[in-house]
């Protein structure tokens, strides 16, 4: 198989990804980094599938193409470790922070998915665009936010319960 410009990017992004695991996640609190790891990657499997089934986008280059027509690497490495690093990040903020980091997470995703659509063969817009990148992302940094909130609740009421 000969090495191409697509599949030399997936690489450094599941090897940075990795790195930013290993180095970044601070892993005092992995019960709740495993939870929103979980979460991301079943809510976007589940998303990324049926955006892809309505043929809104497509990814002709992506891994184990015969059995998922699904960007596998963004649903379920990706961006799930971006979700615990925002996750991470906003552990202590107010609702302002929470929707500004979401933002700006999304925003810096987009801004690399974008050049990423006009120029590889990694993501194809049909139905899509840019910006309904922008907010899907920014509504799952939500959802995820919300999630893990609700998760620490349900930890801390029913631990008293005993």
């Amino acid at each position: 198989m000969i090495i191409n410009l697509e599949y030399f990017i997936m690489v450094i992004a599941a090897l940075i990804t990795l790195v930013l695991l290993l180095f970044m996640v601070d892993w005092r609190y992995f019960r709740d980094w495993i939870v929103v790891f979980f979460f991301k990657c079943t809510l976007d499997f589940i998303w990324g599938g049926a955006v892809e089934n309505l043929k809104l986008l497509e990814y002709p280059v992506r891994l184990l193409p015969k059995y998922f027509e699904t960007s596998l690497l963004f649903e379920v490495w990706v961006f799930p470790v971006l979700c615990i690093l925002y996750n991470q990040t906003t552990r202590t903020r107010g609702l302002v922070g929470i929707i500004w980091y979401a933002l700006l997470f999304s925003a810096l995703i987009t801004a690399i998915e974008y050049p990423l659509e006009l120029y590889t063969n990694l993501i194809k817009y049909k139905s899509w665009s840019w910006f309904t990148t922008l907010y899907t992302l920014t509504l799952t940094f939500l959802a995820s936010r919300a999630f893990i909130g609700f998760y620490r609740w349900g930890c801390d009421y029913f631990s008293q319960k005993r």
